[in-house]
């Protein structure tokens, strides 16, 4: 794990004006750098390894004695799957999303390497904290830290729902 601020600048550099892909994409008329596709991409970037681990420590945690009866029952690999192995991976993969999810919406640092910070177009809940409190605007910053308070309550409350279901459903 880099600092965000590294993956930042290598971001920068990556999708950059000056460099080859940064050319290629401004042919099609696509910019990265200082847009909303820069916050998503860095977030994305920034967030991915705790959902890759995630899940899959979830996919091996996975019992294989019911994928062979899958097997021996006459299922695809597909149908395997789609009916085993995701639906009991599904808390894991879930945990997994809520905690990306979670890190994304307090990235900083690769945000603002990438994406800036214009009001408005790239300025992430994070970064409008930051930039509240750099002008002394408090007011603004209790609102903004409310709001991702809020919406991690709510993430945790609707994982630990859908676990509860997903543990009911294995009960009955």
């Amino acid at each position: 794990m880099l600092p965000s601020t590294v993956v930042g600048f290598f971001l920068l550099v990556f999708f950059g004006k000056a460099s080859g892909i940064g050319k290629w994409l401004a042919q099609f008329g696509i910019q990265i750098v200082f847009t909303w596709v820069g916050v998503v991409i860095a977030s994305t970037v920034v967030a991915f390894p705790l959902m890759y681990r995630t899940a899959r420590g979830a996919f091996e945690q996975m019992d294989t004695d019911l994928i062979d009866a899958g097997r021996t029952l006459g299922l695809s690999e597909t149908a395997i799957f789609w009916r085993v192995v995701f639906p009991n991976s599904l808390p894991g993969i879930i945990s997994g999303t809520v905690l990306t999810f979670a890190r994304a919406l307090g990235e900083f640092g690769a945000t603002i390497m990438l994406a800036g910070n214009i009001p408005g177009k790239t300025q992430t809940l994070a970064i409008a904290v930051y930039s509240a409190v750099q002008l002394g605007h408090y007011e603004a910053a209790y609102r903004w830290v409310a709001v991702i308070v809020t919406i991690s309550l709510l993430s945790i409350l609707g994982m630990n729902a859908v676990n509860a279901r997903q543990k009911q459903k294995g009960r009955g």
